[in-house]
């Protein structure tokens, strides 16, 4: 297993801001105590009864939560503030900075949560250059797009999920691409020229400021930038993976990532590879599970355990054993009234529905409009697209249109 162990430091404990429980499990796994934070203003997560302490807090009011970690810390202090999820990265750099406590700082991770900062650092910087602009109606995305003299994209600037994201073909199209920005709940928009060719993500894990890059994950997208599918090991080049390799390094130095995992989106174009936007926790859709099949990576257990010395961290480019892809299940938008699915028996395939009979399926504006996966593994990233593409395709969800 590539996560060996090593010497621990004493009585380990962290808390973990916000999430789904596998960041609490892992932790425990590996005998870290843990007090899980969640926002007071949502319903009580099943994963506060799997943590040592779990607590309620405005996750928006930083003062708040500094005020229930800070007597917790005094008493046995946390040796990180971490979070894997979008709700809670900036709180925990927040309560981990104001409670002196190591972990990737507010400025690093507020770069990360807004695209707008994030490109104007990467322009500054002359790393992956990509004209941006911030229109405030649609004049002015008018305008940005007869000086790119192309297709824009138009997205919220702090947006997830592939949601608000279009494609402004030509200015006088602007019009009604703002329209159509706004009625999908867009707001503080960023624009910036349509980076064209084929889109591929990036894992990584820092530790004490060096970056392992550990795998590039070849990506499907559909016409609204959703994610339909991932396959990994990448089939890029070796000589476009290594620009992509010193290109991502750059820009963690750059932001000052120091510590834990990142996700970072690139888009492989004629003028090179050009970052669309990272994260710094772990890739979603299942990547985390793509990179265990193909390098028996624990990327959960190496966030945990790796800071605290219980882990030691990766190996730069670790030997895939093999390939792994999942497609993401579309169907026609309309109520689900009927499902079939294969049999997987005595095979490592995945097959799992997030809908039934009688749900309403909407087209595939967002990542939450996708209807379920299959996953599988393969001899390598051909023979597992391939196998995968096809069980996706005997998976069968009617629906009336």
């Amino acid at each position: 297993m590539t996560t060996s162990a090593v010497q621990p430091i004493a009585t380990p404990r962290i808390a973990v801001i916000a999430g789904a429980p596998m960041l609490v499990g892992a932790a425990r796994a590996l005998g870290i105590e843990t007090v899980f934070v969640h926002d007071a203003f949502q319903p009580t997560p099943s994963v506060a009864a799997e943590a040592d302490l779990a607590i309620a807090v405005d996750l928006s009011d930083f003062e708040a939560l500094h005020a229930a970690l800070a007597p917790l810390h005094a008493a046995h202090p946390f040796a990180r503030v971490m979070s894997l999820t979008e709700l809670g990265l900036l709180p925990a750099a927040a309560a981990g900075e104001r409670l002196q406590v190591p972990g990737n700082s507010v400025h690093t991770v507020g770069l990360l949560r807004d695209k707008r900062r994030m490109r104007d650092v990467l322009n500054s910087h002359g790393i992956s250059p990509v004209r941006a602009a911030t229109p405030a109606n649609q004049a002015e995305l008018s305008s940005f797009c007869r000086m790119v003299g192309g297709p824009v994209i138009v997205k919220p600037a702090e947006g997830t999920g592939s949601e608000a994201v279009i494609r402004v073909a030509t200015a006088d199209l602007a019009a009604n691409a703002w329209r159509a920005f706004e009625a999908a709940g867009g707001v503080d928009p960023i624009a910036e020229e349509y980076l064209d060719g084929p889109e591929v993500s990036v894992e990584t894990f820092s530790h004490d400021g060096r970056h392992s890059l550990l795998a590039v994950t070849d990506k499907l997208v559909n016409a609204s930038f959703v994610e339909v599918g991932h396959t990994q090991p990448s089939a890029l080049a070796e000589s476009a993976l290594a620009e992509v390799d010193a290109l991502v390094r750059a820009f963690l130095d750059v932001i000052q990532l120091t510590e834990g995992p990142a996700h970072t989106e690139i888009r492989i174009t004629a003028q090179g590879p050009r970052i669309i936007e990272s994260h710094n926790r772990i890739g979603g859709d299942k990547i985390s599970e793509l990179l265990r099949r193909v390098y028996g990576l624990d990327m959960l257990a190496l966030t945990a355990g790796c800071p605290l010395g219980l882990l030691r961290p990766p190996a730069d480019a670790p030997v895939a054993r093999g390939g792994a892809a999942i497609r993401f299940l579309m169907p026609p938008a309309g109520t689900v009234r009927r499902i079939v699915v294969p049999d997987t028996v005595g095979t490592t395939a995945d097959i799992h529905l997030k809908v039934a009979v009688g749900d309403h399926v909407r087209q595939g504006q967002t990542t939450d409009d996708r209807a379920g996966y299959v996953m599988v593994d393969g001899m390598d990233a051909a023979d597992a697209a391939a196998v995968c593409e096809d069980l996706a395709a005997r998976v069968l969800i009617e629906t009336d249109v």
